[in-house]
């Protein structure tokens, strides 16, 4: 699959959102590789990012998810080297916590 965005990745911090999941679905399907980050407050919420990882995976791209623990700016910064370390690089950096309503 050949996209604008072949050999990049993106960490796409979200929480497990529907705009964390149509950010990183649409960056996948262009030809990124994906770490699907955010916060871990509770089990649904996990499983919303290995949801989100998953059917990254099957648009035959490589993903993995990072989970912070605080929202706070060193975990950020974790989170990322964390990405980079899993995936090797990060190019993008992209935060989709929610749509807002006009």
């Amino acid at each position: 699959m050949a996209g604008y965005m072949d050999g990049k990745v993106a960490v796409v911090f979200g929480g497990g959102s529907e705009a964390q999941r149509g950010v990183a679905l649409a960056l996948a399907q262009a030809g990124a590789d994906i770490a699907v980050a955010g916060l871990t407050r509770d089990l649904a919420a996990e499983a919303a990012l290995h949801s989100i990882s998953n059917e990254i995976w099957a648009l035959g791209r490589r993903s993995t998810v990072v989970t912070l623990a605080a929202d706070d700016a060193p975990s950020f910064a974790a989170a990322v080297v964390k990405a980079q370390d899993e995936l090797g690089h990060a190019d993008l950096i992209v935060r989709a916590d929610a749509v807002l309503n006009a």
